[in-house]
């Protein structure tokens, strides 16, 4: 199996650049504060954590799935046109399964690129994805929340859609060299913006360069290239692993020195147990976690990519994903999915994780920058204020 390169990566970004947002890696001195006080060691020098999150819940759609759906269209219409010059893309409609990101962001990207979109979605998926995806125009096939249901379904959807005339084309949410590597435009913007922060406060976007609003010097200091990597750390989610899959292989390409981490819920810890022995196991049933978009279980592909890339893979309870969901909404005022708040809850609480923090922190004591740099992936935003006020309150 070939495994997406970084020139795949480069060429999507050309591609989806019209059509997504190079969202901001954002800082929070404060939050910096509590990670680097739970991670150190009592009666040792404290250590000294650099955050820096990929804001991708204000991504289209409000989730990083956007870059992998316009990347898998754009090329649709591509190779439609190059095999008929006279292709209208209003003939294509691009098919997927999923229970809310993908789906919504596939229909966005079809609207906008003037295609037509079906999306089956399970019966029990949230009610403000299903929303979002029926704001966009597409159609929706709901059924039974299995994969097997969801697969019947969509197969069902696809005679329907021919029978009209249609030309069919199924856009899986993860196993699918287009969307892996669509995701990993974030990995390779954080690793572009990451020099940023040595000039700009709190914001690798921000106006001001250098200063707070309080007029403290808030940058990162500066890492010469050949000394230091831009990141020492990055942490992503993992469900189904495309984005992990992009991400690890765009910074891996760009700088073998940086440690690529997957975030998994203790309670859907599919992904952690793939990667420690090498064989694909299922997602865990009855599910058992708060983080609606990471139940899926790896594909041979994106296990792959991970096995390649991936330095290891952290879970956390559910306990410490609404903890990691309360610090980042008091801290930074920004409201993100539990998915989201995955990457900071394994840094809080994953013993492992926190070690190889310790590790990193005890290569760097000798250097002009003795910080440790750690970005961490905002995965999207698409919860409701009620159902944040249930785990906020807490």
């Amino acid at each position: 199996m070939d495994l997406v390169s970084i020139a795949d990566i480069q060429a999507a970004a050309q591609r989806i650049g019209p059509h997504v947002v190079r969202t901001p890696l954002l800082t929070n001195g404060a939050i910096d504060d509590i990670v680097s006080q739970a991670l150190s060691p009592p009666d040792a020098p404290r250590l000294k954590i650099r955050m820096a999150f990929k804001a991708e819940h204000l991504q289209v759609v409000g989730a990083f799935k956007s870059r992998g759906a316009a990347n898998a269209i754009q090329l649709k219409l591509k190779e439609s046109k190059e095999s008929n010059s006279r292709f209208e893309p209003k003939r294509l409609c691009v098919l997927t399964h999923s229970s809310g990101n993908h789906g919504a962001a596939l229909a966005c990207q079809a609207k906008n690129a003037g295609v037509q979109a079906l999306v089956v979605m399970p019966e029990d998926a949230p009610k403000v994805k299903k929303q979002n995806v029926a704001s966009y125009g597409a159609r929706i096939m709901y059924c039974k929340p299995t994969q097997d249901a969801r697969e019947a379904m969509a197969a069902e959807a696809r005679a329907q859609l021919e029978k009209e005339g249609l030309v069919v084309e199924f856009i899986p949410p993860y196993d699918d060299p287009a969307i892996i590597a669509g995701q990993g435009t974030m990995g390779k913007e954080m690793m572009e913006q990451a020099a940023g922060l040595e000039t700009r406060a709190g914001c690798s976007h921000a106006a001001q360069a250098g200063q707070s609003s309080s007029g403290v010097n808030t940058a990162w200091p500066p890492r010469p290239p050949h000394d230091a990597p831009p990141f020492d750390i990055i942490i992503a989610p993992v469900g189904g692993g495309g984005m992990l899959s992009g991400v690890a292989t765009a910074v891996k390409s760009m700088d073998p020195r940086v440690l690529v981490v997957g975030a998994e819920p203790a309670g859907a810890d599919d992904a952690q147990r793939s990667f420690t022995t090498g064989i694909l196991q299922p997602s865990v049933t009855p599910t058992r976690t708060i983080c609606d978009g990471l139940l899926t279980s790896l594909s041979q592909r994106t296990l792959a990519h991970i096995e390649e890339h991936v330095d290891l893979i952290a879970t956390a309870p559910d306990s410490a994903v609404v903890w990691a969901l309360n610090v980042i909404t008091d801290k930074t005022k920004q409201l993100v999915e539990p998915n989201a708040a995955i990457g900071l809850a394994t840094l809080l609480d994953n013993e492992e994780l926190q070690a190889l923090v310790r590790r990193v922190a005890v290569l760097r004591a000798n250097e002009d920058d003795r910080s440790v740099r750690i970005g961490v992936v905002w995965s999207g935003g698409n919860t409701t204020i009620q159902t944040l006020a249930r785990y906020l309150s807490q």
